[in-house]
């Protein structure tokens, strides 16, 4: 008698090992292993859609303590892909660790995230000397590992196509046992002064969605709007002769307001300032510039016009004393500096000297992560702590709204226009928000489970 053939299914499952009810330290594991007699769960050469895969693997930066996704050294060391959605820490700060544990498997990024990362990588370990669970020579191994990958050219059962977060930033179509999990990063789904917006229309078995601004209030202004009230606030402080700091993130946000201030200021709208570039902010400025195939084609042609480079402005200055005396003797300056939620870098020194001064202004332009500087003087604090000194804050504290993250409307519209869910997974953001957003995904997607994974939680889909 011929013996029965037994049948093999695929299970797939996804682990939140961070970004689970927060915001930071982004990390996820899908593995896609073979149930049945005889099976092996091991991934088979040439067959892409097995194996396990890690999806970002971020650090969480909240106050003055940082926390790590819970991911297993056995886990780093049996990983058979990597994906890195784009260069931010909260989603690259932890990849050198993967590798320091052991971890052989090739890095899939675009160019720009690759060149970005390196930048941020240094920056992190300068900031955090002899703090940090790895050190240069691990930064040099794993960015060793990255495999770029262009839009639209997928390669090993993984796809790329823009998410208009930053430069080079990804949303992620990921073949794994047979399914398709679609992984959407940061997103904005609007097109700003550098960048288009995100690609929409996905077909994909299960959804793991970002909700940083996921409830029904979370509203952004047109970027006309934002524009305009950055410019009346900045005015306002150089007409009665103070400095605006403008505490930024160096990749994304600081490219997008000097820009904005450079064009304000050209069309004469905005008084002529010195805009100070310190940090990381001119660095990052140089590889936008050198990746400028990632940009709006507006920007690729003014960069061919030489006399209409965007990338080069007689308004954009350098700090050229170590304390920044320079800086301070200016009788009016405009300040971007990181880090952009004040957990450190040379914001904080501008903070110690200017923050008494009533004339002066420090303007937020982006997300403030629950327990850092940045969330406490948007709460009204009266004062910070830097290393030993109390400093009191007198200057004003407002905001001006650039998020690079899509708002709930741009959330829900993206979501919208994928097909055949099955699962629906909402992560990246405060639980609040993670709810709000799979309550109304839920009445979008009827057919689609959704979940609010918890930390460690693991899904078979």
């Amino acid at each position: 008698m011929a013996l029965e053939r037994h049948k093999v299914s695929t299970i797939v499952s996804i682990q939140f090992l961070g970004a689970a009810s927060e915001v930071g330290r982004s990390c996820f594991l899908v593995e896609a292993g073979a149930s049945g007699t005889g099976a092996s769960s091991k991934m088979t050469a040439g067959r892409p859609g097995r194996g396990t895969t890690l999806l970002d693997a971020g650090v969480k930066i909240a106050g003055d303590e940082e926390e790590f996704p819970v991911l297993e050294n056995r886990q780093m060391a049996s990983l058979d892909r990597v994906i890195l959605s784009h260069a931010h820490l909260d989603h690259s700060g932890y990849i050198p660790y993967v590798y320091k544990q052991g971890c052989t498997a090739p890095a899939y990024m675009t160019k720009p995230t690759r060149d970005l990362t390196q930048v941020l990588l240094a920056d992190y370990l300068r900031i955090n000397e002899g703090c940090t669970p790895y050190d240069e020579k691990d930064v040099v191994h794993a960015l060793k590992k990255t495999d770029m990958l262009e839009y639209g050219k997928p390669k090993d059962g993984v796809h790329f196509s823009n998410a208009g977060h930053i430069i080079g930033s990804a949303v992620t179509e990921l073949e794994a046992g047979g399914k398709k999990i679609l992984y959407s990063g940061d997103i904005n789904d609007r097109e700003t002064r550098l960048l288009d917006a995100c690609q929409i229309g996905y077909n994909a078995d299960a959804l793991i969605i970002e909700s940083t601004y996921g409830d029904p209030l979370d509203r952004h202004p047109s970027l006309k709007d934002a524009s305009n009230q950055l410019v009346q606030c900045i005015q306002k402080t150089l007409d009665r002769g103070g400095k605006v700091i403008i505490p930024t993130f160096a990749i994304g946000r600081g490219q997008e307001i000097l820009f904005l201030l450079e064009n304000y200021m050209r069309s004469g709208l905005l008084e002529d300032t010195p805009i100070y570039l310190d940090g990381m902010v001119s660095k990052v400025l140089r590889i936008y510039r050198h990746n400028a195939l990632f940009l709006k084609k507006e920007i690729q042609n003014r960069i061919l016009s030489s006399e209409d480079d965007p990338f080069k402005s007689v308004h954009y200055r350098i700090p050229q004393t170590k304390d920044r005396s320079d800086v301070l003797a200016q009788e009016k300056a405009i300040i971007l500096a990181t880090s952009g939620m004040l957990n450190g870098g040379p914001v904080l020194n501008y903070i110690k000297h200017l923050g008494p001064d009533e004339k002066n202004t420090m303007i937020f332009t982006g997300y403030q992560g629950v327990g850092t500087r940045g969330r406490q003087l948007l709460e009204g604090a009266k004062e910070l702590q830097l290393d030993d000194t109390l400093v009191p804050i007198n200057m004003q504290i407002q905001e001006a709204k650039f998020s690079g993250h899509a708002d709930f409307q741009g959330l829900t519209s993206f979501a919208k226009t994928i097909s055949g869910l099955k699962d629906i997974f909402i992560v990246h953001g405060e639980k609040a928000k993670s709810e709000a957003l799979g309550k109304a995904l839920g009445k979008m997607h009827k057919n689609a489970e959704i979940h609010v994974p918890a930390l460690g939680e693991e899904i078979r889909i």
